[in-house]
């Protein structure tokens, strides 16, 4: 598998793609009866990732270079190659940037998780 954002080359671990509808609901009476109406608008595609990176400084991390654009609100591209299993290729924004460092005493790996949403 293949995973590239924003031109950046990412060591995936795990991937989560959700697609979740946007809907509003509405409370009526009708024919002596309660119900609930639903209007969907549309749906909200997102993807988790959890990466990792070893012997990579600071200044040169993807964490680091994605934090930057979770800041700015850039529109990144974001391409996700499975061969014939799945494929994606969008522009998403970067709504979190998590870095954790679970193996304290191991020298130079980083473990980071995103959460991206298409634009």
């Amino acid at each position: 598998m293949t995973i590239t954002l924003d031109s950046l080359a990412l060591t995936v671990l795990g991937l989560e793609e959700t697609k979740s509808p946007v809907a509003i609901f509405n409370d009526i009476w009708e024919s002596g009866a309660y119900k609930q109406t639903i209007t969907v608008f549309g749906s909200v595609k997102r993807w988790s990732l959890s990466c990792v990176e070893k012997d990579i400084a600071w200044a040169n991390s993807a964490a680091n270079h994605l934090q930057g654009h979770a800041n700015d609100g850039a529109s990144l591209s974001f391409s996700v190659s499975e061969g014939d299993l799945h494929t994606v290729s969008t522009n998403v924004k970067v709504l979190r940037v998590s870095v954790r460092y679970a193996e304290i005493g191991t020298a130079n790996v980083r473990y980071f998780s995103l959460e991206l949403q298409e634009v």
